[in-house]
């Protein structure tokens, strides 16, 4: 009997949302939420053996494998259908969490280079440093504020900036600490949509105020919040940030997981 053909089917958004569940029920901890949102906005893939559809992946602009998915049943064929991905849609690198360990493996046996690019923590002990006072919810009439605070302290594009913050003030997710009229630090307490019972947190802290310790208790405050409403608490840095790194840990996270870039070979 012929093995059946193993092929990719573009566009497949409603495959692709389909896997979610299986996706997640497969990780050994919770995914990084701004980078599945990446992923998100990446084109979908179906992967097929025969007829039968199996898997699912999606690839971005910049030719980045940011997913790998292939059911259960299946997974003796992973090493085939990423090799099959990696080769139609041009792939140049993966970018994988070390949480994902069907794609991990298949990564590693067909890749080439692996680099650590972001570290992904879990809250583990109580923060060493006490959290801040005078934190207020920011509300939408605050939006062109935090935009502009944002833009000069990170970088980030206005249209990005725009929408990202709306949609957080409209789930009330942003903190802010000011003094005098000034914004000094805007912290995210994401309560994840697609995992239970988790809260993603972020930091940012104004350019002429850092250094000073804010960052540590603003993370040590959304960690307690966090605890309040019940939820597990975690966060990521680019692995180079070193001042993140030291906040994050500062109020009681370990990096028990990271996202590697690995080469997609020849």
């Amino acid at each position: 009997m012929a093995t059946p053909e193993l092929s990719l089917r573009t566009n497949a958004v409603s495959t692709y949302r389909d896997h979610e569940a299986g996706y997640i029920a497969q990780l050994v901890a919770p995914m990084d939420d701004m980078w599945a949102a990446f992923a998100d906005m990446a084109a979908p893939h179906a992967l097929r053996i025969g007829d039968e559809v199996v898997g699912s992946c999606c690839a971005d602009d910049d030719r980045q494998l940011l997913r790998f998915y292939v059911e259960a049943p299946f997974l003796d064929r992973a090493e085939a259908l990423l090799r099959l991905a990696l080769r139609e849609l041009g792939v140049r690198r993966m970018m994988v969490p070390t949480s994902d360990p069907g794609f991990l493996s298949a990564a590693l046996d067909v890749g080439t280079g692996v680099e650590c690019h972001t570290l992904l923590f879990e809250h583990v002990v109580a923060p060493a440093r006490p959290g801040l006072d005078g934190l207020v919810v920011a509300e939408p009439g605050d939006h062109a504020r935090l935009v502009a605070f944002e833009a000069d302290a990170t970088g980030a594009p206005l249209g990005f900036l725009e929408s990202y913050i709306a949609a957080r003030l409209d789930r009330r997710e942003l903190l802010v600490l000011e003094a005098e009229g000034e914004i000094l630090s805007i912290g995210e307490l994401r309560r994840d949509t697609r995992q239970d019972r988790v809260a993603q947190l972020g930091v940012v802290v104004g350019k002429q105020h850092r250094g000073k310790g804010i960052a540590s208790a603003m993370m040590a405050s959304l960690v307690r919040r966090s605890r309040d409403e019940g939820l597990r608490p975690c966060c990521s840095t680019e692995v180079g940030n070193m001042g993140a790194r030291r906040a994050i840990e500062r109020a009681g996270f370990q990096a028990r997981h990271r996202l590697l870039a690995i080469g997609a070979g020849s």
